[in-house]
Formats: structure tokens, sequence, C-alpha cells
């Protein structure tokens, strides 16, 4: 999966919404859950009409472009409808909020794909989603399912999922440090960073030491109970800290680029960064190996935040019934195989996560193997105050405030951009 693609955005945080061009589409929700892996066949439903026009667009790359209008059409010739997929155009801030400006003014597409769950929240509360209706939360690790889950219900359905993970220079290091104190010696001989001023990457061990973001009742994320400055965020703060302070391996100006390029020009042997960074480090001539981000100092694993990317289907959608049929097969195992072979896109699926496909590729298996602790970013628009109110971290990391007061004023105002933001 290529740098900069839409699941990078997603990595980067909620820093807009989602957009999407063209169309219209059949009545009525879509029948209920279905088999393992959302594995339906594309023959036709008596619930959905003939004659129809669908219209998807896409945040992907035209590798995975190919595969989509491949699948759409054939889905179409088993209903005996049409499928008009489109490429997103739109760029910066647009790029994701154009579709929820089109879906208002009633021209929106039916499905979109490749969608950054981070962006359901505001969606939901716009009423701009219908609910996932043929989604089966049990085909996808927990975790995964989680990420598209609002107010008790799915509103998407997941096709790609992953989070950082652990890179290393294999030439320097044969074996991945798995503990604490392997990965403390091995940073210290060979070198270690990633974008630390970024939250999205620093929740790694903030999570991991105990903090959280939203308190999750049952399901339902209460922005009003934040849990960063708690007793395990500022020990995850401390140890962020400390990786600039006592032990030296950064600075708080280690920017994304310049850690990806200290990476790949084989000054550090060791990188936290996710899929979109592996291809220019193996361009570069270093031999990448990837696995699980070593347990914490208090014994238990890292909490990368997983990077869903989904298609959802438009509440507006003339034909919800026929788009929420089509939504589910551009998603279903055999569409997420196809995705990783075009650009190794990693699948969402429980089924395909030990799929010899996978499992045979060191690389898509050690960010796989990183699932298993990554936690689901929080889906609901209050995240967005999150990711704006990062800054303080560089002071955090600087040593210019304390864990404890930094984490105190990040909470703080986050809680000030979350007033803002409702106004």
């Amino acid at each position: 999966m290529k740098k900069g693609n839409s699941v990078k955005l997603l990595a980067l945080g909620v820093l807009s919404f989602a957009g999407l061009l063209a169309g219209c589409g059949t009545s009525t929700s879509g029948g209920g859950n279905t088999s393992s892996g959302n594995q339906t066949s594309a023959s036709a439903s008596s619930s959905i009409p003939k004659g129809i026009t669908l219209h998807v667009l896409s945040y992907w790359q035209p590798e995975e472009m190919t595969v989509i209008k491949q699948l759409a059409a054939k889905w179409g010739k088993e209903h005996g409808d049409t499928v008009v997929v489109e490429q997103n155009s739109a760029t910066g801030s647009n790029k994701f909020s154009n579709w929820a400006q089109m879906v208002r003014a009633g021209t929106g597409p039916d499905v979109a794909i490749a969608m950054p769950s981070d962006n359901l929240g505001t969606f939901y509360d716009e009423g701009l989603l219908a609910p996932a209706t043929r989604m089966n939360p049990s085909d996808y690790p927990a975790s995964v399912a989680e990420g598209v889950k609002i107010a008790g219900k799915y509103y998407a359905y997941p096709v790609a999922a992953q989070s950082v993970a652990l890179l290393y220079n294999k030439k320097e290091i044969s074996s991945p440090p798995t503990t604490w104190n392997a990965f403390v010696q091995d940073a210290n001989k060979y070198g270690f960073n990633f974008a630390e001023h970024q939250f999205y990457y620093d929740y790694v061990f903030l999570g991991g030491m105990g903090g959280y973001i939203f308190k999750d009742n049952n399901g339902t994320l209460n922005p009003n109970n934040i849990g960063l400055a708690n007793s395990g965020a500022v020990a995850g703060f401390q140890l962020l800290q400390d990786m600039n302070l006592k032990y030296h391996w950064m600075n708080s100006s280690v920017s994304q680029s310049v850690a990806t390029a200290q990476f790949d020009n084989g000054k550090v042997g060791m990188f936290m960064s996710g899929p979109w960074d592996v291809a220019a480090a193996q361009k570069a001539g270093i031999q990448v190996g990837v696995a699980p981000i070593p347990t914490l100092p208090n014994g238990k694993p890292g909490t990368p935040l997983i990077s869903n990317l989904t298609a959802i289907v438009s509440n507006k959608s003339k034909n919800i019934a026929a788009a929420q049929s089509l939504a589910q097969y551009l998603t279903n195992a055999s569409a997420e195989l196809q995705y990783f072979k075009a650009d190794a896109d990693l699948p969402a699926l429980k089924s395909l996560q030990t799929n010899s496909e996978i499992t045979n590729n060191s690389i898509a298996k050690g960010f796989v193997d990183q699932l298993n602790t990554a936690v689901a970013t929080p889906n609901i628009a209050q995240m967005q105050a999150v990711y704006s109110a990062q800054a303080i971290i560089t002071s955090i990391l600087s040593g210019k405030l304390s864990a404890a007061a930094g984490a105190k004023q990040f909470v703080s105002n986050i809680k000030q951009a979350i007033a803002v933001q409702q106004g």
C-alpha cells in the first residue's frame, strides 16, 4: 500500500471528514447478517429490483480501483443492474467532507469504499449513514467491529484494517525484541524513532500503560469521560518523555518525514510506523522486518489504534437494499483477498488473517500479528478534538511540562475543543 493513500490519511487521525462523488441508488434496507466472511453470492435477491443504477465512490488507489470495477460489474450483471464506479478527486480539507455535502444535497453516491472509520461519528450525527444491515460483527476481530459501531449498531463494512507496528532493519537486528528490557538494549545500540509528537502514534504507549481516550460504556463512548490524564496515561507520557531526555533516542522535533528518512537511510535500526512506509524503506535497500511492539515496562502490550477502511451506504440512497448488497459484496472475503494482492491492503476479516496468502508474507503477517493488541480508534465526532489538542504533546516530550502537568493540560485542551466543536 502506497504512502499517502487513504489508510495513511486515517492513520494521521481525524483531520477532516469524508467525501465522495456522484449517484443515487434501491428501496428499504437489505436483509440480516450473512455467512462467515460476508461471502454471500452475487446472485439476484428478490429485494433488489432490476434495471437500477448504483453509484460507488472510491478513496482507494488505481490498483484497487481495477478490482472494484471488476467486482461491481459482476454484481451488476448478476442482479441485472448497472454500477458506476468513480475515483474520489477531492483533496485537502475537502477530501472527505465533499461526500457529506453531496449526500446532504441528494446527489451523493449510494456506496463509498475505503472510507476511514473515524469519520463515521460525524456522518452518524447528521443522519447520513444507513446501518450496515448485512454486516456480521462476529466475522471480524472485536476491535475491528467496534470501530464501526455507534450507539449499539454497526454502520459500515470493514474492508481493510491495520495499525502501526515495529519496523526493524534485519541486517542489524536478526530477532526483534519482545520485552521492554530487550527493546531498550536494542534501541540504545541501533536507535529507535517515530513521529512522537503525533497522538496517533503515542497512544501505543498511553493506552498500553493504562490510559484511555473516551470511556466505553457497553459500546457507547462517553466524550465527557476522558482518560488521558489518569495514572496510566501519565506513566505513558513519562515513558515518551524518557525516550527523549533519558534514553536520548530522539527529540521532540522529530517529524514523521524525519523519522522515516532516518530509518530509510540506516541511521536507526527500529522505527514505529505502518505499512505505508515499508515500500520506501525497501526501495532504499533496507531489509525490513515487521513485528509487534514489545511489551511495555508494566509487562502489558502496547495499544496501537486500528485504522479501519470501510464501505458505507448513504441513508439518502433511493436504493438502500441494493446498496447494502453491493457494499457487502465489495467487502467479502474474496474481494478483500483481491485488494491485498492488488496493493497489500491488510484484510479486516478474521478468516483471511490466517490465509496462506497473508501468513506467507512476513511483512503482512507482522502487521496482522500486531492487530491482536490494537484497539479501535474512537469513531465519534469528538475524536477530532483530541487531534486538534495534540500540540501540547511537544511540550511534554521536551520536558517543558512534566508528564502529569502536560497530561492534565492536554485533557483540558480537549474539553475546550469539544466545547467549541459543539458550539
